[in-house]
C-alpha cells in the first residue's frame, strides 16, 4: 500500500515538473516574440507570469484568447495588435523550434517517409512543354 504512494506521489511530482517547464518554455518564447514588437517587462519573471496568467485563462472559450491577449497588452506595455503579434510569433518560433528538433532527432524516420513517395512529392506538379 505504501508503495502505491510513493507511485502516486512521484505521478504527480512529474505532471508538475512538466507543466513548469511547459510554462517555462511558453515564457522564453513569449519573450521572443515581445522582443519584435518592443515590448517592456521582457525579463524571464515578467513573461512567466504572464504565461502562467495565459495559461490559466487560455480554456475559458471564446474569453480566454482575448484575456490572454489582454494580459500582454497590460503586462508588457503594448497595444492589441502588438499583443497578437506578440503571441503569434512566440507560437510561430515555438513551432518552427520544435520541427526542427524533430527533423534533427527523427530524420530517419521523415526520409523514410519521403522515400515513401518515390523520393518526390505525393502529387504531380503541373509542366509546361513548348
Amino acid at each position: 500500500m505504501q508503495f502505491f504512494g510513493f507511485a502516486l506521489m512521484d505521478i504527480l511530482l512529474i505532471i508538475g515538473l512538466i507543466i513548469i517547464v511547459a510554462i517555462l518554455v511558453q515564457a522564453v518564447f513569449l519573450g521572443i516574440g515581445l522582443g519584435f514588437v518592443n515590448g517592456d517587462n521582457r525579463e524571464i519573471g515578467s513573461t512567466f507570469f504572464t504565461a502562467l496568467l495565459m495559461s490559466l485563462v487560455i480554456w475559458i472559450p471564446c474569453l480566454g484568447c482575448i484575456l490572454a491577449w489582454y494580459f500582454i497588452k497590460s503586462r508588457h506595455n503594448v497595444g492589441w495588435g502588438g499583443a497578437l503579434v506578440a503571441w503569434l510569433l512566440g507560437a510561430i518560433i515555438m513551432a518552427l523550434v520544435i520541427l526542427a528538433i524533430m527533423f534533427i532527432f527523427f530524420g530517419t524516420l521523415f526520409a523514410s517517409i519521403f522515400a515513401l513517395f518515390g523520393g518526390g512529392l505525393p502529387f504531380t506538379l503541373p509542366t509546361f512543354t513548348p
